[in-house]
């Protein structure tokens, strides 16, 4: 399938706009109400926390005056009767104290709960939404992944990011395991080993890696780290690789630092087996659940930053949608033209003015977002 503008030169981002953006008011209508309701219901309970904080605070305060009062005219008291007395005023005193502190200390600990809980709940409620939009319509992006064996099964997380954000998305894979042999074929790497009849002597021996299983992966667009075990979990190698520069690990040797080793290397062969391994993993994921939404390294949604995480995001359409618009034959249209795999070709558009209409509906919040969509009413 590819996209294009109305002209027919191919759109820089191969998506369907006019989509993204439709499920991007979408997302933001279900999203925002969420999150303006829980800033209003933890304003309250964050209130009423202050309140009684400053009153365990000025408890203890008077409680410690009238301690050092009571202290100040029955310091000099030896008689029984007036030790009695003066102790019975203590004890009625930190009775009374401990009741009323702990009945405000404990009403802290529930509204500190009903906090949690109620985060915990729009945060559940909050991803649940994002999630299927921010499966490809946020972006700019860039993208790191990791993957590693948990008890016998290949788990892993994409984490991405974009001016300050950044989203965690848990991965489940088609396969439990991932074998050389299945992701890109035979491989095989030197080692050095001891042989000879009489004399022995180090000599370079090439070892079948095929059957070796993904320990531990770790790419982005400019490194790439991979370690494989055997399945008894004997010998294991280590490929890294930085722009161009490789480095090889295998059987405790480091082959790439070793000529006699590297000349028996077939470098070709790892950089493709690393290529091979990167699109395996990018295409056999079963399952993308999105559980984090970070944005200048603090959690957004239970710091009700969730509108500041779609401001961002709109920015990203703003050059895209300029583009449509500039492209276009109707002016205020953005339009896109989409060619499927039989050459069958359609047209999609949406107005900037319907886009306005459907953001104002939810007040400042989508009138701001208009405005960095550059769909604001002119």
């Amino acid at each position: 399938m590819k996209y294009t503008f109305q002209d027919s030169n191919e759109l820089s981002i191969q998506r369907d706009v006019i989509q993204d953006l439709q499920d991007f008011v979408d997302t933001s209508r279900k999203v925002l109400p969420i999150e303006n309701a829980s800033i209003e219901k933890n304003d309250d309970l964050i209130s009423r926390r202050t309140s009684l904080e400053n009153g365990s605070e000025e408890l203890e305060s008077i409680n410690s005056k009238i301690l050092d009062f009571i202290d100040s005219i029955t310091g000099e008291v030896e008689e029984k009767d007036l030790l009695d007395y003066r102790n019975s005023i203590l004890d009625a005193c930190e009775t009374s104290f401990n009741k009323s502190s702990g009945s405000m200390l404990s009403e802290i600990e529930i509204i500190n709960k009903d906090i949690d809980d109620g985060l915990d709940d729009v945060e559940r409620q909050i991803l649940s939404i994002l999630d299927p939009f921010f499966e490809g319509g946020v972006y700019g992006t860039t993208e790191k992944y990791f993957a590693s064996m948990d008890r016998n099964v290949l788990r892993g997380k994409l984490t991405s990011t974009v001016v300050g954000m950044e989203y965690e998305s848990e991965l489940a894979f088609t396969d439990n395991t991932i074998t050389m042999r299945g992701l890109y074929g035979t491989l095989f790497l030197p080692t050095w080993t001891r042989s000879g009849i009489i004399y022995k002597e180090d000599k370079v021996k090439l070892e079948e890696v095929s059957d070796f299983l993904l320990s531990s992966l770790d790419f982005d667009d400019n490194h790439i780290s991979a370690t494989f075990v055997n399945k008894k979990s004997t010998k294991r190698f280590k490929v890294d690789m930085s722009g161009d520069a490789l480095e090889i690990y295998y059987d405790g040797n480091e082959v790439t630092a070793d000529p006699a080793l590297m000349n028996s290397v077939k470098e070709e062969n790892v950089k493709s087996m690393l290529d091979a391994l990167k699109d395996y993993i990018r295409s056999h994921v079963k399952k993308k659940t999105l559980v984090r939404l970070m944005l200048d390294g603090e959690d957004a949604i239970r710091n009700n930053q969730t509108f500041d995480c779609l401001k961002l995001i709109a920015e990203q359409f703003t050059d895209i949608i300029n583009e449509c618009i500039g492209r276009g034959y109707v002016e205020g249209e953005i339009t896109i033209k989409i060619e499927q795999n039989d050459g069958t070709r359609t047209e999609k558009y949406v107005g900037k003015t319907e886009l306005f209409d459907q953001l104002s509906e939810f007040g400042s919040e989508g009138l701001e977002l208009a405005s960095l969509l550059g769909v604001e009413s002119s």
